[in-house]
């Protein structure tokens, strides 16, 4: 009886596998050209409909530190004067921990001699020669004449430093009419800032760039959202510029590692998905000097189904 029950089992497990075999979607991937063969019928036919179907890049990014958080549960509950009231606190508590940082590099550029300032200012991650050094200095040595003010100063020391450099007597009729030095802002701050800048060096208003080595003096605004494509043709200007006049173009680290990232992915991809003119070095597009030395095949030209 048992040897009945056990060759029914392996006849029925062997009728099952069939049936499952013969049910299964006729999906292959082609491990030389990897496309992906679609047929509409359960059993292939030299009519079957196939479709090629273009694999999709993936350029999601990782989940940041920020949105992996959850939100703040239980938080107590104030109405909007109590934040405004704790927000302002805050602001001079920084404004007050920016003043007596500045003083202590101001006090160390007059104390210590220029070895011990240098290996000073490299212990705390800065060079002495630079321009957040002179910043903090020129901050500390106003020190006695702010601290009084902290409670009207901004809390970022590069604005901080701004109110360093208006005129001295507009600085005291300020305070004389009682009005605040954070309302010192936009065009009016430039304004003042303009009558005490120095005309004769047209570099002095810009910032002088250790890395790239040079004046930053210009912006390059996208005026568009640009894809991979764009992008080559951007760095393709930008080199003819840089060939041609003395500038540098600095583009973002950040940017440069998507660019970088994209490449990567994209190569990775047409390693699996291979596709007409990618590994034809004869079709690339060298520019114009190059491929008048050595003309390129025309890329051939597919026709969309």
């Amino acid at each position: 009886m048992t040897n009945i029950i056990t060759q029914a089992t392996a006849a029925q497990a062997a009728t099952a596998t069939i049936n499952a075999t013969a049910a299964s979607p006729s999906i292959k991937l082609d491990s030389a050209k990897a496309k992906i063969s679609i047929s509409t019928g359960a059993k292939a036919t030299k009519q079957s409909a196939k479709v090629e179907v273009t694999p999709v890049l993936d350029y999601s990014p990782k989940l940041s530190v920020e949105r992996a958080a959850q939100d703040g549960e239980n938080l107590a509950t104030h109405d909007r004067s109590h934040y405004v009231t704790e927000f302002k606190r805050g602001v001079e508590k920084t404004a007050r921990a920016t003043l007596e940082m500045c003083r202590v590099v101001y006090e160390a550029s007059r104390v210590l001699d220029s070895y011990h300032f240098q290996h000073f200012c490299k212990e705390i991650g800065y060079h002495d020669n630079s321009s957040t050094i002179r910043k903090f200095i020129a901050i500390g040595k106003v020190y006695p004449r702010f601290i009084d003010y902290a409670d009207q100063l901004p809390s970022g020391w590069t604005a901080i430093y701004q109110i360093t450099q208006i005129p001295a007597d507009h600085f005291e009729h300020m305070l004389k009419n009682g009005k605040r030095l954070d309302e010192l802002k936009g065009k009016r701050l430039q304004a003042l800032l303009g009558k005490t800048r120095q005309l004769d060096d047209m570099t002095a208003p810009l910032k002088f760039d250790s890395e790239a080595g040079g004046f930053a003096f210009g912006k390059l605004v996208a005026m568009r959202k640009f894809d991979d494509v764009d992008w080559r043709a951007i760095e393709k200007a930008m080199s003819e510029l840089e060939a041609r006049l003395p500038v540098k173009f600095v583009v973002p680290k950040e940017l440069t590692q998507i660019v970088e990232e994209r490449r990567l992915r994209r190569y990775q991809s047409a390693k699996k998905h291979y596709t007409h003119q990618e590994f034809k070095p004869d079709t690339w597009d060298m520019g114009e000097e190059a491929n008048a030395v050595l003309p390129r095949t025309e890329p051939e030209v597919v026709a969309e189904a």
